[in-house]
C-alpha cells in the first residue's frame, strides 16, 4: 500500500517532468535505444537524460550521461533496462540522487527462482521496504499516457516502453497488466485491427514487487479521461483491496472493470509462476472473488479488447444501457436471422413483439406477399425488392425501418447485417442515416460480410462515428449482453443495503 505522504506517486509515475534511461544504447536492436526513441519521438514533454558510462556522444539529439549522480536538476522517473544484477547498485544512485519512482523493465527475479528472489530480498532491504523509492516491476514493459493521436499536432504523452509505438490514438480506455505485451506487441496488433481505437494509459505492472493492480486502479478510477479499465492479472496481490475498488467503480457512472483472470487451471498456474512468479491461488474462491467484484469478465484477450472497444464507443456517444436485454435485428438474410436469434436466446437476451405503431411502418414498406414478423427480427430483403420494384430509393426503407425500431420503446438496441460490395453499395450506405445511428440512445451494433476492402471501408466509417462492428454474429450478440450485464452489476449494486456512501 502507499502511504499518505506518497499518495501522488501514481500521478508522478504516468505524468513525470524528468526521466533517467539507464542502461541507454545507440544500438538501436537493444531495449534501452528503443525507449529512449519512444520518448523523443513521441513528444515527451519533459527532460530525458540517457544514462550509460560506456557511451559517448549522443542519441537522439541528446547527450549520455555516466551516471545519474552527474545529472545537476531533479529526476522524477528513472527507467532501468540493464541486467538484473546490476539493478541494486545503480538503485542505491537514484535514492542517493532523490529520484521518486523506478521502472525496472529487467526480468530475471521471482520468476527465476532463488538468485531472483534474493535480487528481490536485496531491493527491498535498499529501498526500506519501498520507504525510500517506489517501484514499477521488474519484468514490466513500462508505462504508456497518450496524450494526443499519433498523426495529430497535440500528439504526445509519456512512453517508457521498449516497444515503439508510432501509431496509435488516444481514447478513454485504460490497461493494467502483468503481461507485459498489453503495453507492447499486442497494443500495437490492437491499435492495427480496431480503426480508430483509442486508448488513454497502458500499464505494466510485472511482477509487481511493490506496486501492484490496487494503486494503479484507484488512480484510474478517479480519473474523468477514463472510462473503462481493461485488466490482465495472474495474481491478486490484495484481494479485499482490489474488491473495494471494484466497488468502488460500480457506483460510478461512467466506469467499467473489465478483467481477464489468467493462470485458473493448474496448468496455467505454472504457466503464470514462470512468467511473473506467481503463486498458486484456489480457483474456487479466485472465481467468487471476481463474481463478488462485479466486473465484466473475459475469458481471452480478444474478448478483452473487444469488450473495451464497445464501452467505449457506448459512454463516447452516451448510449443508454440496455437492462432487460430486448433486441432487434435487421438482416437482409433470413439464415442469418434465425441464427442471431437462437444466439439471442443463448446469451439471455430477447426479441420482444414490436409495439403496434412500429408493426404498421413495417407492413407499410414489406410486400403483401411476405408481410413482416410481429415481433423485433426483420428480415428485410422483401422490402428491398418492393422498394426496388417501384423505383423507391432503398435506403428511405431502411431509413423509415430504423426509425420505427429506435421509436419503440420495447427495443433497447439493434443488430445488423450489413453485406459489404460495390454492387451493393445503394443498398447499405450507411452516410444518409449514420446520424441517426450515432445519436440517438440506442445502441447500434453492425455484423459486417463481403468484400474485404469494402467491409473494411465500411468497418472505418462506423468506427469515426463510435459504433461497433464484428467479425461474427455471437462476437455481436456478446457484446450486447455484456452492456445488460454491467447494467445489472450497477443497478443491483446500488440497490444492496450494503452500500456505504
Amino acid at each position: 500500500m502507499i502511504n499518505v505522504l506518497d499518495s501522488h506517486i501514481i500521478h508522478t509515475f504516468l505524468n513525470p517532468k524528468s526521466v533517467a534511461v539507464i542502461g541507454a544504447s545507440k544500438n538501436p536492436l537493444k531495449g534501452g535505444n528503443r525507449i529512449v526513441n519512444n520518448l523523443v519521438n513521441n513528444k515527451f514533454n519533459g527532460k530525458v537524460y540517457p544514462i550509460n558510462p560506456n557511451a559517448e556522444g549522443e542519441i537522439y539529439g541528446l547527450k549520455f550521461v555516466p551516471s545519474i549522480l552527474n545529472i545537476e536538476e531533479n529526476v522524477d522517473i528513472a527507467i532501468f533496462y540493464v541486467p538484473n544484477q546490476m539493478i541494486p547498485d545503480l538503485l542505491r544512485e537514484c535514492i542517493q540522487k532523490g529520484i521518486k519512482g523506478a521502472i525496472i523493465e529487467a526480468s530475471g527475479f521471482e520468476e527465476v527462482g532463488e538468485i531472483g528472489l534474493h535480487l528481490r530480498d536485496e531491493i527491498k532491504e535498499i529501498t526500506d521496504d519501498f520507504q525510500k523509492v517506489h517501484i514499477v516491476g521488474p519484468n514490466c514493459m513500462g508505462l504508456t499516457r497518450i496524450d494526443g493521436d499519433s498523426k495529430s499536432e497535440n500528439k504526445g504523452g509519456f512512453f517508457s516502453s521498449f516497444g515503439v509505438f508510432s501509431h496509435y490514438y488516444r481514447g478513454n480506455i485504460a490497461i493494467i497488466s502483468q503481461s507485459g505485451m498489453l503495453n507492447g506487441g499486442y497494443l500495437m496488433h490492437i491499435f492495427s485491427s480496431y480503426p480508430k481505437i483509442g486508448f488513454r494509459y497502458s500499464i505494466s505492472i510485472g511482477n509487481k514487487m511493490d506496486l501492484g493492480e490496487n494503486e494503479f486502479l484507484e488512480y484510474l478510477i478517479d480519473d474523468p479521461t477514463v472510462n473503462v479499465i481493461a485488466v490482465y492479472l495472474e495474481s491478486f496481490k490484495e484481494p479485499r483491496r482490489f474488491l473495494e475498488l471494484c466497488n468502488k467503480a460500480r457506483v460510478r457512472q461512467n466506469k467499467t472493470i473489465i478483467l481477464v483472470k489468467g493462470g485458473i487451471s493448474q496448468l496455467g498456474q505454472k504457466a503464470a509462476h514462470s512468467h511473473t512468479g506467481t503463486l498458486a491461488e484456489n480457483e474456487r474462491l479466485i472465481n467468487a472473488l471476481i463474481k463478488q467484484a462485479g466486473v465484466i469478465q473475459a475469458n481471452s484477450f480478444h474478448e478483452l479488447f473487444q469488450y473495451a472497444r464497445t464501452f467505449s464507443m457506448i459512454y463516447t456517444t452516451k448510449k443508454k444501457f440496455p437492462v432487460k436485454g430486448n433486441a432487434s435485428m435487421i438482416a437482409g438474410s433470413g439464415g442469418a436471422g434465425t441464427i442471431t436469434a437462437d444466439l439471442t436466446h443463448k446469451h439471455n437476451l430477447d426479441f420482444p413483439l414490436l409495439t403496434k405503431e412500429s408493426y404498421e411502418v413495417l407492413l407499410d414498406v414489406f410486400p403483401e406477399w411476405m408481410p413482416p414478423n410481429k415481433f423485433s427480427l426483420v428480415d428485410i430483403w422483401p422490402a428491398m425488392e418492393k422498394a426496388m420494384m417501384n423505383n423507391v430509393n432503398p435506403q428511405k426503407v431502411t431509413a423509415r425501418v430504423y426509425k420505427a425500431l429506435i421509436n419503440d420503446d420495447k427495443i433497447e438496441g439493434v443488430f445488423n447485417m450489413l453485406f459489404c460490395s460495390k454492387l451493393y453499395r445503394e443498398f447499405n450506405d450507411l452516410t444518409d442515416i449514420i446520424e441517426l445511428l450515432r445519436n440517438n440512445p440506442k445502441p447500434f451494433f453492425f455484423w459486417l460480410i463481403g468484400d474485404k476492402r469494402e467491409v473494411e471501408k465500411t468497418s472505418r466509417f462506423l468506427s469515426e462515428h463510435d459504433i461497433p462492428d464484428f467479425p461474427s454474429l455471437e462476437d455481436m450478440v456478446k457484446n450486447f449482453e455484456i452492456l445488460v450485464q454491467e447494467a445489472k452489476n450497477k443497478n443491483n449494486f446500488k440497490s444492496s443495503d450494503t452500500i456505504q456512501s
